[in-house]
């Protein structure tokens, strides 16, 4: 144990060490953490009085929503390859050390436990909504804890599965079937609310306050005891943390006792892990892109004239690798997710609401896609335009991707909600409008801090860049929106943001255009 420790102790220091190398980006994460303390004690100085809170309940539903979105992917990473709480440095180093396995395993899970600390901060930039529910600080840092131990229990729940049942098709459908029942109830219970006539808000409050949501290990119990220990009652909350415990424990025990010799399944998870990671930094197009899916050639051949030619050829790709296009899984559920809340609360919400809540998917969703993997390719350099267009072209898949799925959702949305024709209008130009300034401040924070955002405080910092950009045009469109009241105003505002969006991602786009410059590759020519 104390060679594990020695590690940790020097991981640590290194990471310190490697920091103070780099000034811009530690004068980044002093600020990104100045904002995020910033953002957690102005609530303290805006107190709501009693009666104007949200009930706490609803918080529950909606962190038991997020905690299930991960508990998923656990089941799903466990049934296929495994998930993996270790770097191919432990592999090549660690795995041949003469320490016991079973040490080796904890400190993976004292890894994996600084992952989720470092991926968690995005909490604290929700201080504002929480404040809703007379949420600050202090349960703003316990709702962190709880959904770190939420993500560290799905994970090894994760490992547990693939050592359970990799190799074993009836262990595998078993662990399907224990899955599907756990939800099965709860979901019942909730068809017969609705049959019975209740309306769609009280079914969701009897649900959230029901056994059958409460006693789901892991996404139920972390949820549960968040809201207790947020309302005071410690010694069920407590109750709750320790069954979240207990059960990690009893994966843990299995794991390191039933298959000591657990290397070879991490191996798999890990090496996979490694390789797209090396892939993406040496700018290898075929492990970048390759899959299981069969690709199907319909048609070949690009139309356009130069930069114009990469839209085509993304379009191509796209109906290759799905047969809808560039609509995706994600996008269809989306989309009926969407059209969903609208048939169930059309009475209660409005189409502006459901703006909000996709501008807030698609900060977490969107993607520089195919644009970024060009750069990695000499075709687009070799294009005789200027790197603005080349850039602006090279990501047009999905600004069309993006306004092909807001016409679905605010056309159908608009229609059950009686919206107006030009409130519709204006959310399909906010939402598409949005992506291109979410791109924009992709490849300017790529071109400026020469980082994957997409990883730990990097995240936080791509967060508070897009409320620092979008806060003067959404501030200038809520305040003439408010003072021209009715439809006209929520025209008028939509009218102002959306043109803000485009001219400040326009602005970005131009300034990261230095990323194509001189052939000024991302990824760093190999060694020969």
């Amino acid at each position: 144990m104390t060679s594990i420790l020695y590690l940790l102790r020097k991981s640590i220091k290194n990471s310190l060490l490697q920091l103070l190398k780099k000034p811009a980006k530690l004068i980044m994460y002093i600020l990104i953490l100045a904002a995020i303390v910033a953002l957690a004690v102005l609530p303290v100085f805006t107190e709501h009085s009693v009666e104007d809170l949200a009930p706490l309940f609803w918080f529950t539903g909606a962190f038991f929503l997020f905690v299930a979105m991960f508990f998923a992917i656990g089941v799903s990473k466990g049934l296929s390859k495994g998930d993996t709480i270790f770097d191919m440095s432990d592999v090549n180093l660690l795995f041949v050390s003469p320490v016991n396995p079973r040490k080796i395993l904890i400190y993976g899970i004292v890894k994996l436990v600084k992952t989720s600390f470092l991926g968690s901060f995005f909490i604290l930039f929700q201080s504002g909504t929480m404040a809703n529910f007379g949420v600050h600080l202090g349960g703003l840092v316990l709702i962190m804890l709880m959904f770190i131990m939420g993500i560290v229990a799905t994970t090894i729940m994760s490992l547990f599965i693939y050592s359970f049942a990799n190799g074993k098709p009836r262990r595998k459908n078993v662990v399907k079937l224990l899955t599907i029942a756990l939800f099965l109830p709860l979901a019942l219970f909730m068809v017969f609310q609705l049959i019975e006539g209740q309306g769609i808000l009280t079914v969701l409050e009897h649900a959230i306050k029901s056994p059958h949501f409460i006693f789901i290990p892991i996404v139920g119990w972390t949820a549960q005891s968040t809201a207790l220990l947020l309302s005071g009652e410690m010694l069920q909350g407590l109750l709750f943390i320790g069954a979240n415990l207990l059960l990690s424990a009893l994966f843990i025990t299995y794991i390191a006792l039933s298959k000591a010799d657990f290397y070879e399944d991490s191996l798999c998870a890990t090496e996979t892990a490694f390789e797209k990671k090396r892939a993406i930094a040496e700018g290898n197009l075929t492990s970048m892109q390759a899959s299981g899916r069969k690709i199907k050639v319909a048609k070949t051949g690009i139309s356009g004239k130069g930069s114009s030619a990469l839209f085509s050829k993304h379009l191509r790709e796209s109906f290759r690798q799905n047969r809808f296009g560039f609509l995706s899984l994600s996008s269809v559920l989306i989309i009926v997710g969407s059209i969903a809340l609208s048939i169930i609360a059309r009475n209660d919400l409005d189409l502006t609401t459901t703006l909000q809540i996709l501008m807030w998917i698609q900060i977490i969703l969107i993607g520089t896609g195919r644009g970024l993997v060009e750069t990695y390719s000499h075709y687009i350099y070799m294009i005789p335009e200027t790197s603005f267009s080349k850039i602006i072209w090279s990501n047009f898949e999905i600004f069309f991707k993006t306004f092909v799925e807001s016409v679905l959702i605010f056309a159908i949305s608009g229609l059950i909600m009686k919206s107006s024709l030009f409130v519709i209008l204006g959310c399909i130009a906010a939402f598409t409008l949005f992506s291109v300034l979410l791109l924009g401040i992709n490849y300017l924070s790529m071109r400026v801090l020469s980082a994957n955002m997409g990883t730990g405080l990097m995240i936080m910092i791509y967060y508070l860049l897009v409320i620092i950009f979008i806060a003067p045009g959404l501030t200038v469109a809520l305040i003439v929106g408010f003072n021209i009241g009715g439809t006209l105003g929520t025209v008028v505002g939509l009218g102002i943001l959306s043109a803000w969006e485009l001219l400040i991602g326009l602005v970005c786009f131009a300034l990261s255009k230095s990323v194509l410059h001189n052939c000024d590759m991302p990824a760093k020519p190999s060694k020969t």
